[in-house]
């Protein structure tokens, strides 16, 4: 399982590298996480400086605007824009709007061109990403190395970026196969769970980050994803358990706080039952954690 959107620490990092030949195919420019309140927030694309760069900014929560060739559209929760600089764009925070948290991606490359131009040519430059799809949970990734000072190799960035790209293509080539038209509240309420799966949280607070009742909202999670909220909730930190006893030599007791579980008795209960083995047997074994998951009750 990729690293999600799980704390609060918002930062902004910048990469210059100087080997040709990763940046001829797919660089890191710059990666970060950021919230704004204020409608002083506000980029036009004429303006900005750089060229030949190209920005990949997905909604957290929240919503922002953009305008495109003189077409506004709305990049709330579980949506991403496309864009290169320099263009006729401009993307802002409206007054309207309380928030709008977001992680971007800017890269350049001819790779990551050839990407952004046939983006372009085949949607609209705000695209819908299911908040489970590979190239958001590359994001997440890219972003978790650089906050912990692990991309400082041009060569293993660019593979970041190029794979991100490849992600890209994949995604859009798939998007009309997509069964899950995901309503808006059910998006906003699986973000909201994945930022927040590591605190006390349940049915009501995804019911209210969704602003619908508590039956509408879970008579809709289950009808959109196939799990109740609970259950959605117990898989998402199951996994995270099992990629920490992977990647981790943290107890127990430590993992349990880090996933939203009170103590390392809970949490062992919830992992037995849920794959029929201790997280103890778990971090000795070679098993995969989707191939031992049981379906919470």
């Amino acid at each position: 399982m990729l690293p999600q959107f799980q704390t609060k620490e918002y930062a902004t990092y910048a990469y210059r590298f100087f080997e040709s030949r990763t940046s001829d195919v797919a660089q890191l420019w710059s990666v970060g996480w950021d919230e704004v309140y204020s409608p002083l927030y506000n980029w036009s694309g004429k303006q900005r400086k750089e060229v030949g760069k190209y920005i990949f900014q997905y909604t957290v929560s929240g919503y922002g605007m953009i305008e495109v060739d003189g077409t506004q559209y709305k990049v709330d929760a579980g949506k991403a824009f496309i864009v290169s600089t320099p263009g006729d764009y401009r993307y802002y925070l409206p007054e309207e709007s309380e928030n709008w948290e977001f992680i971007f991606l800017t890269l350049y490359g001819d790779e990551v061109k050839k990407c952004w131009d046939y983006i372009k040519t085949k949607f609209q430059s705000v695209i819908r990403f299911h908040p489970e799809s590979a190239p958001i949970q590359l994001l997440a990734q890219i972003y978790k190395g650089a906050s912990e000072k692990n991309i400082t190799d041009p060569f293993y960035a660019s593979s970041l970026c190029y794979r991100f790209v490849m992600e890209l293509y994949q995604y859009v080539k798939n998007m009309d196969s997509f069964t899950e038209d995901w309503p808006e509240s059910i998006i906003s309420s699986i973000l909201f769970a994945k930022n927040h799966y590591h605190e006390e949280i349940g049915p009501d607070e995804m019911a209210e980050s969704a602003n619908l009742s508590r039956y509408h909202f879970s008579r809709l999670f289950k009808q959109t994803t196939g799990l109740t909220p609970i259950q959605y909730l117990t898989k998402m930190r199951v996994q995270k358990a099992a990629e920490l006893l992977n990647q981790t030599k943290y107890s127990i007791e430590e993992i349990a706080e880090n996933v939203g579980y009170a103590n390392a008795n809970y949490l062992t209960k919830v992992f037995r039952k849920t794959t029929n083995i201790t997280p103890g047997q778990y971090r000795k074994s070679n098993a995969s954690i989707d191939e031992l998951f049981i379906l919470p009750k």
